[in-house]
């Protein structure tokens, strides 16, 4: 991986691409632990650079069984981090992901599936990082959670100036939350751009049997066939304020 102010250039011999700097990119993949591999490749690179936390799609189930500032001061650990004051980036950590300090002495197992993607952001931030991976981040999520969760993705990236890189093969979260998206499939690049235009590539997506966000699929359906003047929106909600205006 090669980093400048505006990029991260991710590669191996086979698969290179760009991620821009605080923004929210996403990947669509059919192999997420090979891309993963390929993010995590740290070989050649400065150690001041080696700031890149990935979150998986499921909590270590060691890190799961302790209590908060167990798993906090774990990290703290085995990444060899070298703090002033400890516990204060404990608390400044749960405090910017809206946890207060009392949940240190909480079980993680005992937390909702929320909560512990919380605390997994919390331990993302001990190490300062410059990158935030996360893995299918809302997967068996309701609406509500989904949306506690996207906020704080939001608050890394504007007021924390974190790249943040989604991962996942549900092209509606990634339709929805990302700026950039990467294709990926079968190890290969297909495509890559600016969100909404790569999703509005319909026949090209249906040709390489990628799914189209449900969303791009009604619009497309509604412009192609109805002949409707609707606009592409990642908020329903815009949709029908569309309908009712023009339709």
């Amino acid at each position: 991986m090669e980093i400048n102010q505006q990029t991260y250039k991710v590669k191996n011999d086979h698969l290179s691409f760009t991620v821009n700097s605080k923004e929210i990119t996403g990947i669509y993949t059919n192999d997420k632990n090979k891309v993963l591999e390929i993010i995590n490749f740290k070989k050649d690179i400065n150690a001041n650079e080696k700031k890149i936390v990935i979150i998986p799609e499921k909590m270590n189930s060691y890190v799961e069984k302790m209590k908060v500032y167990e798993a906090m001061y774990y990290e703290i650990r085995t990444k060899e981090l070298s703090l002033k004051d400890p516990s204060k980036k404990v608390k400044d950590s749960l405090k910017i992901v809206g946890l207060n300090y009392d949940y240190v002495n909480r079980d993680i197992k005992s937390l909702s599936s929320s909560e512990k993607k919380q605390i997994e952001l919390a331990l993302a931030l001990l190490s300062n990082p410059n990158i935030i991976v996360m893995v299918a981040p809302f997967i068996n999520y309701d609406k509500e959670k989904e949306k506690k969760i996207w906020l704080l993705i939001q608050k890394m990236k504007d007021q924390y100036n974190k790249t943040i890189i989604l991962i996942s093969n549900d092209t509606n979260t990634l339709y929805k939350y990302t700026n950039h998206i990467i294709i990926i499939k079968n190890n290969k690049i297909i495509t890559e751009g600016k969100t909404l235009e790569i999703f509005k590539k319909n026949d090209y997506l249906k040709k390489n049997s990628i799914e189209i966000p449900e969303i791009i699929d009604f619009t497309f359906l509604a412009r192609t066939k109805k002949n409707a003047k609707i606009d592409y929106h990642k908020d329903v909600r815009d949709i029908i304020k569309d309908i009712y205006k023009h339709v």
